[in-house]
């Protein structure tokens, strides 16, 4: 009984038979070779048989050996990503074979059957027969598989590569408007005619891709090549997360993951279309409206109109909500602060002209002008700031209508920062001008009389040696708000030889209600006595004495307090010993602010002294004090809405990190902020690029407090030279408005 072996088998067998390779120097003949062939690798069978073809072109067995090497390596070749060394293959196998068909017969394969032992038949003797039928049976399953594969293979590798590429393309895309955006609110603000084309090639792509990848697997339904993938489709939700792919393989997965492109490019699109469109509609309109606001203020001033430029807040607030750095919101803010600023210039050009408002009251509305081009110029540095490429680039069609571009805004910015520099020098020196007849005194030098007593209703800064005579010094005015005042000096006492203070009431028509001289003792002995503060409250005036003799140097410090009609209510000597120089009352805590230095009028700059800040209640009993050593002096005292306020000069002192700092040759400012327990706040070392002398803190204001001095370091009056002068203004939170030194 026959037999027939798989031909795996028969290669086991034949490779017992193994010969020298094809280029040895015995050449060998073709059916010795043959098994080596057949059971060695493909690449070095076909490179064999070429040889062997070209010794013999018109062997059968050699050219059907070849397309059977051929058809292997077909076989073995992935569908997809092997496809065209399958195709090319396959062609290769075809030509071999009807290369083979013209030569073979029946009478060949009888002939010479070992070159075809590949189709052999063994009996049980192990005796093989070869039949042509066999090797045409071959042949035709080679052809059929082939052109199967041929037949429907270029159309699903189309549509995979098709799908691929589609798929990619849209991804790469999307990629690159993620890469290019940091935020989806830069995209939604960035988003024009260019990304409009982007988003619709990623959705073409993407709806392209579907439809390949559609046609592929109705494709592999029919002729099935071993893959069977499904599309897992996932929405695009968190943006910077979804969507991206590092690397993309239809090939790995049976379940693809897929990234909707086209639903993300229609929600996006849907969201500017409804709420960019808007917010670009609102930003045209508010536009309009603050132009023609702005070019009206004139009209509006005339009318009586106060109402101001407010810029629609769903607007800003929208806009906020998308883009926080924006240029176009410093712009729409600085346009709501130019129409107050030449609404209120307006106004305080008629303030200038009329003779009813009170020089205080024109530095109170010239320092709220200050802070008002202090917020525009800071608004103007934001435009600045912020008028990049990429913030252009989100509102350019705005910006180009109404701003003629970046380079508009640049000279928009420019021009506008320096009107508003020559406006704010204006009134720093109308604040200056006023200031200085505050300060220095009237210039008319006016007195009034009391039974034959001469009393300068002007103030005088002293030193002890301009205390030389029985003529009356006022060195203390303070003016009530029924136009009376409080006058108060010194004078030297022709009968004692020592100083005395005077105090007095001098009403609205000029004449003095009550005048008093006041002459204290320290240790039983006659002193001089002089006046260091006085202030007005609870219905009368409070006077701050400084007793000291002049043989001892002992002194002491006491609180004399009289009502309107010159009654005494109180006397009070102070615990502290130091020399007071300013006294305030503050209604809000009926309590008594004094600031002591030194031991003496003329401070003494060039030692070390301790300047404090004592709160007394009315009666004079001591509440806190604050306290700091330095080598300089006290120059003023105010009061803030949050606490108080010190200035003064020092060549040394401590800064809030407890390092000295020192000035050499010469002197600088500083400010002491005190909290209303008595605790500092705030400390401000003022500029010290040269040296100066500071002599008047003046508050106009919370907004608007003015600190005076002088380069000339001799000078104790208010500096009338302007070369000479120097002006710092801060605010309440110590924040410098405007500095005379740099």
């Amino acid at each position: 009984m026959k037999k027939i072996l798989i031909i795996s088998s028969f290669l086991s067998f034949c490779a017992l038979f193994l010969v020298e390779p094809i280029n040895a120097q015995k050449k060998l003949k073709y059916e010795d070779v043959l098994p080596s062939i057949l059971n060695g690798s493909t690449g070095n069978g076909v490179s064999d048989l070429k040889l062997l073809i070209e010794e013999e072109p018109e062997n059968p067995s050699m050219y059907l050996q070849l397309a059977l090497l051929y058809n292997k390596r077909f076989e073995d070749s992935d569908p997809i990503t092997g496809y065209k060394k399958a195709m090319a293959n396959i062609a290769l196998a075809n030509t071999a074979l009807d290369n083979c068909e013209k030569f073979l017969t029946e009478k060949e394969v009888k002939k010479n059957k070992e070159e075809y032992v590949n189709f052999a038949i063994y009996d049980d003797k192990m005796k093989y027969t070869v039949s042509i039928d066999t090797i045409y049976t071959k042949i035709i399953n080679i052809r059929t598989e082939m052109a199967a594969f041929e037949n429907h293979m270029p159309a699903i590798y189309e549509s995979f590569t098709k799908s691929y590429s589609h798929y990619d393309k849209a991804n790469k895309i999307f990629t690159q408007l993620i890469g290019d955006h940091a935020t989806l609110k830069d995209l939604y603000l960035l988003y024009d005619e260019n990304m409009e084309k982007d988003f619709i090639d990623i959705k073409e792509n993407y709806n392209q891709f579907l439809s390949a990848f559609q046609a592929y697997q109705d494709s592999i339904a029919i002729y099935d090549i071993g893959y069977y993938q499904q599309l897992e489709i996932d929405t695009i939700n968190i943006y910077k997360l979804d969507g991206l792919a590092v690397e993309i393989n239809f090939l790995e997965h049976e379940k693809i993951p897929i990234w909707n492109y086209a639903k993300w490019t229609d929600e996006v699109r849907a969201y500017i279309q409804s709420r960019i469109s808007t917010l670009r509609q609102m930003m045209a309109t508010n536009e309009k409206a603050a132009n023609t606001k702005i070019k009206q203020v004139t009209t509006d001033f005339n009318n009586g109109i106060k109402e101001p430029l407010s810029i629609n807040k769903e607007f800003l607030f929208t806009l906020r909500k998308f883009d926080l750095n924006s240029v176009v919101e410093p712009l729409f803010l600085y346009k709501e602060k130019k129409y107050t600023l030449l609404h209120n210039e307006l106004a305080t050009a008629q303030m200038e002209t009329s003779t009813d408002i009170a020089p205080d009251r024109k530095i109170f509305n010239y320092g709220l002008m200050l802070n008002a081009f202090t917020k525009s110029d800071t608004l103007l540095q934001e435009v600045e700031t912020r008028n990049t490429e990429e913030s252009f680039q989100k509102y350019k069609p705005f910006l180009t209508t109404y701003y003629k571009g970046q380079s508009g805004i640049t000279t928009l910015v420019s021009t506008a920062r320096k009107e508003n520099r020559t406006h704010f020098d204006t009134y720093v020196e109308k604040i200056q001008h006023l200031s200085r007849h505050l300060l220095n005194g009237d210039s008319t030098l006016t007195t009034v009389k009391y039974r034959g007593i001469v009393i300068p209703d002007y103030v005088t800064r002293i030193t002890l040696d301009s205390i030389h005579s029985s003529n009356k010094i006022t060195t203390h005015k303070v003016v009530n708000i029924d136009g009376s005042a409080y006058l108060g000096g010194v004078f030297l006492h022709p009968k004692t030889n020592l100083i005395t203070t005077f105090a007095c009431r001098k009403e609205a028509n000029s004449t003095i209600s009550w005048y008093k001289e006041l002459s204290m003792q320290v240790s039983g002995e006659n002193a001089h006595t002089l006046l260091t503060a006085m202030t007005n409250g609870q219905g009368g005036c409070s006077l701050l004495l400084n007793a000291h003799n002049p043989i001892t140097r002992a002194q002491i410090n006491t609180l004399y307090t009289y009502s309107d009609n010159g009654a005494e209510q109180q006397v009070k000597n102070l615990t502290i010993s130091e020399f007071p120089r300013f006294m305030v009352f503050e209604e809000q805590t009926n309590t008594f602010l004094i600031g002591f230095n030194g031991i003496g009028l003329e401070a003494n700059r060039t030692e070390a002294s301790k300047v404090i800040l004592a709160n007394y209640n009315v009666v004079g009993d001591l509440k806190w004090q604050y306290a700091f050593e330095l080598m300089g002096d006290l120059s003023g005292l105010v009061t803030l809405e949050d606490g108080y306020l010190l200035s003064g000069n020092y060549s040394r002192i401590k800064d809030e990190s407890g390092k000295f700092v020192r000035i050499d040759n010469g002197y600088a400012a500083y400010l002491m902020k005190v909290n209303n327990s008595g605790q500092l706040s705030k400390q401000v070392l003022l500029p010290n690029s040269l040296p100066y002398i500071t002599t008047h803190l003046y508050k106009a204001g919370d907004h608007c407090i003015n600190l005076f001095g002088s380069k000339d370091l001799s000078q104790h009056q208010f500096e009338s030279n302007s070369s000479n002068l120097v002006h710092f203004i801060v605010n309440r939170q110590l924040d410098t408005v405007s500095s005379s030194i740099d």
